[in-house]
């Protein structure tokens, strides 16, 4: 009794998380140590509803451009600029779009927290 009733706590803790939404971590297509995840959280009327979040694996403090649209190349859904500290990961951010696709673009990654001294893709 005791093992079956550990088993089924495994099995909701479990299933509590990977039915979490998040999809998995991915590197951006330009900087190694700078990761993101999507969650679609469905439609709310006529827009579908995403979160975003970063991830900085740097051992240091960055910020960088963030860019997201609804179709690749056209980045001007949103754009931004995010402060992470080392190994830190952001709040997700809310993001709307007319279609079930978004795509998304790190730029101008500095190690400090103002725009300036660019560092170079390291993924080319």
């Amino acid at each position: 009794m005791l093992l079956l009733l550990i088993f089924a706590i495994s099995c909701n803790t479990t299933f509590a998380q990977v039915q979490d939404g998040w999809d998995e971590w991915q590197k951006t297509s330009c900087y190694s140590n700078i990761s993101f995840r999507l969650k679609h959280e469905g439609k709310r009327g006529e827009q579908h509803v995403w979160q975003v979040q970063f991830k900085n694996d740097y051992n240091s403090l960055i910020s960088f451009n963030y860019h997201i649209s609804e179709t690749s190349g056209q980045y001007d859904t949103t754009t931004h600029r995010k402060t992470l500290n080392k190994a830190a990961l952001s709040e997700p951010l809310e993001v709307f779009t007319a279609g079930e696709d978004i795509f998304l673009l790190v730029d101008k990654v500095s190690l400090s927290p103002y725009p300036k001294d660019y560092i170079n893709c390291d993924t080319r």
